[in-house]
């Protein structure tokens, strides 16, 4: 085996690792997004239950979606910007939230 050959067959490899690697990260990305909209769309559904869940649900699907996609976590900033009562509300159940979700709503509190 001759050194070129070594070298291509080295550059093949490394692009198959990177395919592979940006493979992987555009499944869990999709996923991401995909789990976020099922649970805001299960929140949204189940806001007039007797059972106070359809917030948490929606904020779990935000926090996934966020995850999975910058224009989302644009958006989401964009969002509590424009309308306060959704930006306290998220700060109002920030307590009752996992730590990773509770720094999201910081992170993505505009400070008003």
């Amino acid at each position: 085996m001759s050194r070129d050959d070594t070298l291509h067959s080295h550059w093949e490899t490394r692009a198959r690792r990177r395919l592979r690697r940006r493979t992987v990260l555009t499944a869990k990305r999709t996923a991401l997004v995909g789990m976020g909209c099922t649970c805001m769309a299960a929140g949204i559904a189940s806001v007039p239950s007797p059972l106070p869940i359809g917030f948490v649900l929606f904020a779990m699907g935000l926090y996934f979606t966020a995850r999975g996609s910058k224009l989302a976590r644009r958006g989401i900033k964009w969002v509590r910007r424009t309308l306060p009562p959704f930006s306290r509300g998220l700060n109002g159940i920030k307590d009752r939230m996992p730590m990773p979700m509770r720094r999201f709503i910081e992170h993505s509190d505009p400070g008003e």
